[in-house]
């Protein structure tokens, strides 16, 4: 591996400055120096996914022999302004990895290239789960690719739900039963790790119930959350702390990392967290996998509720001038075989229909639970100003948080979050 094969989001910087100076060739200019292909990857960059990717290369460059592809891992919180840097200064990279709730927004500042024709011309596209393809559009056209997908359900103590009696619930009331039954064989802890300020898992409680974020006609979004079936969902979610008590007061301020680690230190018998977030609860407690569980989140009449689907997507960036290279390299990584290799790696799902449903996931112990859910996936609004309510603003931690704490009313807080949402979406 030559020494320019990986580089720290601090040499990246470097590499940056350098391509700058160079400058940028046109989109598919003919002059455009193919020997070096620039590809940005989320996160800090394990060993294993540097393995992983080390392959990807080796298989891109049977095609691609004098080409290079250099690896540039760029922390999360550090992509945005890494982005904007990029369009101001025309040194971006090829392609790039993003956030599955960030490529309409990005796309819509046109840092990302539309890929529509030749996605449509891609063989293997056309088993990639609809709603992580549309989640990728902007104005019906295409600006990313589904890399790897996500859900989430509910990890249990089965130790604790035999020594109470209770088997994993079904129905909102079930949830909040087997809660109380575990606390009151576990004096100590309580039910539900609730992330009380965390919006996904919310979610599944919201569309369970029947109700929407928002909705958009003729150009205007109205918000679902003054709807009664809206109001349930946040009355339930809510009730867990202020009327059953099965969370505690300090769930009004927890993500989902400090509900993940409540329940993996034993301080819970439940909690609401991602097939790839395995990892980091057996890191807290190596045991736990003996005595965990997994089951779907619950809908309030006993069929499993929807959920966010979350995960990444990969995309061409707008101004690389080796566009045809890019795509071509994006088409290795994303094939069946690398897709699934890469997901299972994470804990999380290939894009792909078929290996969803083919994958063994069912047969799984901790997995089941997410193949189920993986079927009945719903998206957040599909608009670039999303971003703005989800991250910004916070709109709907915000609106469940002032609930638990007192500071006002299911009513209240759910017609200003409406409002606040709308001001955003509708904002000219």
């Amino acid at each position: 591996m030559n020494r320019w094969k990986r580089l720290t989001p601090v040499t990246a910087v470097v590499a940056s400055v350098a391509m700058l100076i160079a400058g940028c060739g046109g989109a598919d200019d003919p002059a455009a120096d193919d020997s070096r292909l620039t590809v940005w990857m989320m996160g800090e960059g394990s060993e294993a996914q540097t393995a992983f990717l080390d392959g990807v290369e080796a298989e891109f460059r049977t095609k691609h022999p004098d080409t290079d592809v250099v690896v540039q891992y760029v922390p999360w919180l550090e992509a945005p302004k890494k982005f904007q840097a990029a369009l101001a200064g025309g040194a971006g990279p090829d392609v790039t990895e993003l956030g599955n709730t960030e490529t309409q927004g990005w796309a819509a500042q046109q840092a990302l290239a539309d890929v529509t024709d030749r996605f449509g011309g891609w063989a293997e596209g056309r088993d990639v789960l609809p709603d992580l393809v549309r989640n990728a559009q902007l104005d019906g056209r295409q600006y990313g690719v589904p890399w790897y997908a996500g859900v989430r359900a509910v990890y249990y103590r089965a130790d604790w739900f035999a020594e109470a009696g209770v088997q994993p619930p079904t129905t909102w009331d079930e949830m909040v039963a087997a809660a109380k039954a575990v606390q009151a064989k576990k004096p100590g802890t309580y039910g539900i790790a609730l992330p009380g300020n965390s919006e996904l898992p919310f979610y599944s409680f919201l569309w369970g119930a029947g109700g929407e974020i928002a909705t958009e006609q003729g150009g205007t979004w109205t918000s679902g959350y003054t709807s009664p079936q809206a109001r349930q969902a946040v009355k339930f979610w809510t009730d867990l702390v202020t009327v059953h008590k099965v969370a505690p007061p300090a769930a009004a301020g927890w993500n989902e990392i400090d509900a993940r680690t409540q329940f993996a230190t034993g301080k819970a018998a439940m909690a609401f967290a991602g097939s790839w977030q395995a990892g980091a609860i057996k890191k807290d407690n190596p045991e736990i996998e003996q005595v965990w569980g997994t089951f779907p989140i619950p809908g309030p009449d006993g069929r499993p509720a929807p959920a966010f689907a979350g995960g990444s997507d990969l995309a061409v960036w707008e101004d690389s001038p080796r566009k045809d290279l890019a795509w071509d390299y994006l088409t290795v990584l994303l094939s069946k075989q690398n897709a699934k290799t890469f997901a299972d790696s994470l804990g999380f799902f290939p894009v792909y229909q078929d290996l969803v449903n083919g994958g063994g996931y069912a047969d799984d112990k901790l997995m089941a639970a997410f193949a189920t859910t993986i079927q009945r996936t719903r998206l957040t609004p599909l608009t670039p100003k999303w971003v703005e309510v989800s991250r910004t603003k916070t709109v709907t931690q915000a609106m469940n948080s002032s609930v638990i704490k007192g500071q006002k009313t299911v009513d209240q807080a759910t017609a200003d979050a409406a409002g606040e949402m709308e001001s955003i979406l509708n904002a000219k």
